[in-house]
C-alpha cells in the first residue's frame, strides 16, 4: 500500500523513505521500499546498512558498476567470516573475478584462500611459484616451491608440473652450492643459463654435471657450450673442438657462430669438417674467410672451371697466381 502511494507521488525518493523506515526500526519495510529505488548508488549502501548484504551485492552487479560491486565486497569481507564470504561469491562469477583481480595486487593470502576454497590447485601452485621467483633468499624460495609441488602431488593430471617444480628445487640447491664455491651469482638463472655461465667461467665439468642431472639433450648442451665459448672469445678451446670427430649440432653452426664473432682463422678450421655441404657452399665459406686460394682448391677438387674463373676475378697477388695455376691444371686434366 505504501509503495503504491509513493509510486503515484512525484519527487519522492524511495531511498529517503526507506532510510526513514530503517531509522524507525522497520528494517523489513526499508528493504521492500529499496526494491523500488532505481538508483543503485542510493539503493546499495542502505541495503548494506540494514544487513541485506547478499541483495546489495546482486543489485550492485545488476547495475554494471564495478566500483559499486567492489565497495559491497569490501563491506562483506569485513562483516562476515571468510568461509561465508567465499560461499557468497562462489555462485557469482563477476564478484569472484573482481576479488581475484584485487587480491592479486593487494592480498596474496586472500587469493590463496580463494584458490583453496575453490579447489583451484594449479592456480594456487602458480601463485606460490610466482612468490618463489620473487623471493630474494633461497630459503623462502625453496619453501614456496615445496608448497607449490605439494598442492599438486595428489593429482596425476599435474604430474608434469610437479616434476618441473621438483627440478626447480634441485636447480636452486645446485646454484646455492655454485654461489658458495665460486663467489658468483647463479640463483635466478635457468638450467641453460647456469651451464653457460659455468662454461664461460671455465668450469666445464660442473656444466657437464648440470647437463647430466637435468637430462639436458646433447644438442642443447653443445649449442650452449658453443655460444658460451664464442661469447668468451675462447679461441683455443674452440680450436680444440675442431679436432673432435663428431658434433651433434654439425660443424656449420661452429663456422657461423665463430665468423659472426669476427675470427676468420678459427672459423676456417671447421670448413673441411662440413662434408655434408656442397662444394659451392664450402667455396663460399672460404671466401667469407678471405681465403681465395683455399676456395680455389675446393673448386679444383670439384672440377668447377666457372667457379675458378669467378675466384680469379676476386683474387690478387699470390692468390691470383695460385688460381691461374689451378685453372691451367684443370685444362691439362682435360
Amino acid at each position: 500500500e505504501i509503495v503504491q502511494k509513493l509510486n503515484g507521488t512525484r519527487g519522492i525518493s524511495f531511498e529517503e523513505v526507506a532510510r526513514a523506515a530503517y531509522d524507525e526500526g522497520r528494517g523489513g519495510l526499508a528493504a521492500e521500499l529499496l526494491e523500488h529505488e532505481p538508483r543503485a548508488g542510493k539503493q546499495v549502501p542502505l541495503l548494506l546498512n540494514i544487513g541485506e548484504e547478499t541483495i546489495a551485492l546482486d543489485k550492485a552487479m545488476e547495475s554494471g558498476d564495478t566500483d559499486l560491486v567492489f565497495y559491497v565486497l569490501l563491506n562483506l569481507r569485513k562483516k562476515i567470516q571468510l568461509s561465508s564470504f567465499f560461499r557468497t561469491i562462489n555462485s557469482r562469477p563477476v564478484a569472484t573475478a573482481i576479488v581475484e583481480s584485487s587480491a592479486m595486487d593487494q592480498d596474496k593470502e586472500l587469493l590463496k584462500d580463494l584458490y583453496y576454497q575453490d579447489d583451484r590447485r594449479l592456480d594456487g601452485s602458480n601463485l606460490l611459484l610466482s612468490e618463489a621467483l620473487d623471493a630474494s633468499d633461497i630459503g623462502p624460495s625453496t619453501d614456496k616451491l615445496k608448497m607449490a609441488a605439494k598442492l599438486l602431488r595428489d593429482s596425476k593430471e599435474y604430474a608434469p608440473q610437479v616434476t618441473a617444480l621438483e627440478e626447480a628445487q634441485k636447480l636452486l640447491r645446485f646454484q646455492e652450492a655454485f654461489e658458495k664455491d665460486l663467489d658468483d651469482r647463479f640463483i635466478g638463472l635457468s638450467v641453460n643459463q647456469t651451464m653457460s655461465k659455468l662454461i664461460r667461467a671455465g668450469h666445464t665439468k660442473r656444466a657437464q654435471k648440470v647437463q647430466s642431472e637435468f637430462k639436458v639433450p646433447e644438442k642443447t648442451y653443445w649449442w650452449t657450450r658453443l655460444r658460451a665459448l664464442v661469447s668468451k672469445r675462447d679461441w683455443r678451446e674452440l680450436e680444440d673442438l675442431s679436432k673432435v670427430r663428431k658434433s651433434p649440432i654439425g660443424w656449420e653452426s661452429f663456422f657461423n657462430e665463430i665468423i659472426g664473432a669476427g675470427n676468420t682463422k678459427v672459423a676456417a678450421l671447421f670448413i673441411p669438417k662440413c662434408t655434408a655441404l656442397t662444394p659451392a657452399e664450402r667455396i663460399e665459406m672460404w671466401v667469407k674467410c678471405g681465403m681465395i686460394a683455399k676456395a680455389g682448391e675446393e673448386a679444383l677438387k670439384a672440377k668447377n672451371r666457372e667457379a675458378l674463373e669467378e675466384l680469379r676475378a676476386q683474387a690478387s697477388g699470390q692468390a691470383q697466381l695460385e688460381i691461374d695455376r689451378m685453372i691451367s691444371q684443370l685444362q691439362k686434366g682435360r
